[in-house]
């Protein structure tokens, strides 16, 4: 009898453990995502005539990955986010409401039965969305009819608003990592910190560029971000002779998100082809 009791008690005891670890493997696959691409549309769209088509290879591998996770819920049951933000910029007339609207897709507003009727009508028009989108971004073939976007403003008004409680958040910013303006004055500047990288590139112009740095405190006035996020930069490239600028414009980006509370900054690369990109977004997101 006491054999007897035994087995049960163990019978019991790893069909409780089983359960409580089955529940709690189900919670972390449930856990909802949310993928975010912010548009940097400067320049950067002219000074490499392959950039629109690196773009759109970038946020198509974004949206596949969304849709891995909406599979992996199973899509009745998704709450998956997946939205493109464009940084305003001065001078551009890019209805980015209109935009932003058009390239959204929240599939916790819609009911179990129109789920996988609105995630095929979004995948569908998702490609002609993005060319209409860098065809309407193009302000010239200069630089100079271009103003710049002000990440720095936008990470410190907007960016909090999209990173979501009780999601897994995942934000691929498309940028070639400069914060500069075609108006110099612009941008805020004390000693060490500025939120314009050309001032402080400036001052990385010497041999032990990283020590310097490091002992100054040279880098982007930090901001308050929201720490559960995985930020993925892409395309940083350089404009200058200076070999290492792309490896100082890096150093400053992990320095200032890190700065800002963001627990995980990824940079896995500079600008690279629209094919290799894939890749390359695959493993960071």
């Amino acid at each position: 009898m006491k054999q007897i009791l035994i087995i049960i008690s163990t019978a019991a005891l790893l069909y409780s453990c089983g359960s409580k670890s089955s529940a709690s493997n189900s919670s972390k696959i449930n856990i909802p995502k949310n993928f975010i691409v912010l548009l940097d549309l400067s320049d950067r769209l002219i000074n490499n005539p392959s950039q629109t088509d690196i773009d759109t290879s970038a946020i198509r591998v974004a949206f596949e990955k969304f849709e891995m996770a909406v599979k992996r819920n199973l899509v009745v049951k998704s709450k998956d986010k997946f939205s493109v933000r464009v940084i305003p910029q001065q001078g551009s007339n890019l209805p980015i409401n209109n935009f932003e609207n058009s390239l959204s897709i929240d599939l916790g507003s819609y009911s179990a039965a129109e789920k996988l009727k609105k995630l095929n009508e979004f995948r569908e028009q998702l490609g002609n969305r993005i060319k209409m989108l860098y065809q309407q971004a193009y302000l010239g073939n200069k630089s100079s009819d271009y103003f710049g976007v002000d990440i720095w403003q936008y990470f410190n008004e907007q960016v909090n608003t999209d990173i979501l409680d009780g999601y897994n958040n995942h934000v691929l910013i498309l940028t070639d990592g400069y914060f500069d303006f075609e108006d110099k004055n612009r941008g805020l500047n004390n000693s060490s910190q500025s939120t314009v990288s050309r001032h402080l590139m400036n001052q990385l112009k010497v041999a032990n560029w990283k020590e310097y740095a490091e002992k100054n405190n040279i880098g982007i006035i930090p901001v308050k971000l929201k720490p559960n996020v995985n930020f993925v930069i892409s395309g940083i490239q350089t404009k200058t002779n200076d070999i290492l600028e792309s490896t100082k414009l890096s150093y400053l980006w992990t320095k200032w998100l890190t700065q800002s509370g963001v627990q995980n900054v990824n940079i896995p690369f500079v600008n690279a082809s629209s094919g290799k990109i894939k890749s390359l977004i695959k493993d960071s997101l």
